[in-house]
């Protein structure tokens, strides 16, 4: 059955960006099902890749729908310059939900990332939704190849945008265009004004590192 997406989000002011709120270690179907969806994030236009996130959990979903779900994810965030690793090397911890529900007409599809700091504080939780069109006792039923593509797909960008408005993306732009900056103008020490609006104009650094292998969500030790 073909997915349909479902536009249901609004505008987030850049203050709750970065707002950490309370630490939970367990996503409810309940919660991720009746949820209001989180306001779109705005890219900051630079590289995300410098805030390395790990997916230490992902729940919800039955096994084969959950493996087929984390292998269009892992690829699409690569495609995003999102950088996968390890809990070891992560800058953040993304734990994940996906559920389906029933209602008039079909079911919706539905994600929950929260993402966590070092310190295992909630700094973001990002989730959306896309309508499924058709009939069926399980919603589960409706949920096909191009459905779970679609919601890895919104899911990747929707994380790489957060991860783009992170101390850690914002610090590595404003380096290297500090860099580039100085090595323009032939000084040491570019003004803190240069760098800042160099800094707007970099996307990504000059020379990034190389594109890790995408990887599977791993369980916490």
């Amino acid at each position: 059955m073909t997915a349909f997406p479902g536009v249901l989000r609004g505008v987030a002011p850049l203050a709750g960006l970065l707002a950490l709120a309370g630490c939970n270690d367990h996503i409810s179907p309940a919660a991720s099902a009746s949820a209001t969806q989180s306001a779109q994030i705005v890219p900051s236009g630079y590289s995300p890749r410098p805030a390395a996130v790990a997916v230490t959990r992902m729940e919800g979903a039955p096994a084969p729908l959950k493996t087929q779900f984390m292998a269009f994810f892992d690829a699409d965030a690569v495609k995003e310059n999102v950088a996968l690793t390890n809990s070891a090397g992560a800058r953040y911890l993304a734990r994940g939900y996906i559920s389906a529900y029933p209602v008039d007409g079909g079911a919706r599809l539905t994600y929950v990332w929260d993402i966590y700091d070092r310190s295992n504080h909630r700094a973001q939780r990002l989730n959306d939704e896309i309508a499924l069109k058709g009939a069926a006792e399980d919603p589960w039923a409706l949920v096909d190849s191009s459905a779970l593509a679609a919601l890895a797909a919104r899911s990747a960008d929707e994380l790489a945008a957060y991860l783009s408005n992170t101390p850690e993306a914002i610090s590595a732009a404003t380096r290297q265009a500090t860099t580039v900056a100085a090595q323009d103008a032939g000084a040491s020490e570019p003004s803190p004004q240069n760098a800042s609006d160099a800094a707007k104009a970099v996307a990504a650094p000059a020379d990034p590192a190389p594109t890790p292998k995408a990887l599977s969500y791993a369980q916490e030790q």
